[in-house]
């Protein structure tokens, strides 16, 4: 099982799990990526990527790092596909990061 770290936020002062909730907005950014022109999706995709490499290092008790390199690489991708070819890689990625957030 992972170690993950609890952070208490701000608003709720409730403890939870910061992890899954940026796995969770990762896939929706994915899914915005789809829909991106160019220049628009290579800055979400530098976002998206930033946030799956950081998983990395805020989970200590799993590898993830070829995961985390295969989801990235993916990302590039999609930021030069259109159409049905990005909707399809789009929803591969996704899965991928279901994949990990189940792994975590």
């Amino acid at each position: 099982m992972a170690e993950i770290v609890e952070t208490e936020t701000k608003e709720t002062g409730k403890k939870g799990f910061n992890i899954q909730e940026k796995i969770r907005k990762t896939g929706d950014d994915v899914d915005s990526l789809a829909k991106k022109d160019r220049d628009e999706a290579s800055k979400l995709a530098k976002s998206i990527n930033g946030e799956i490499k950081s998983l990395s290092g805020e989970i200590k008790s799993i590898d993830v790092k070829d995961d985390v390199k295969s989801i990235t690489v993916r990302v590039e991708k999609l930021v030069d596909a259109t159409g049905d070819n990005a909707k399809k890689l789009a929803s591969e990625i996704k899965a991928d990061i279901k994949k990990l957030m189940d792994k975590i």
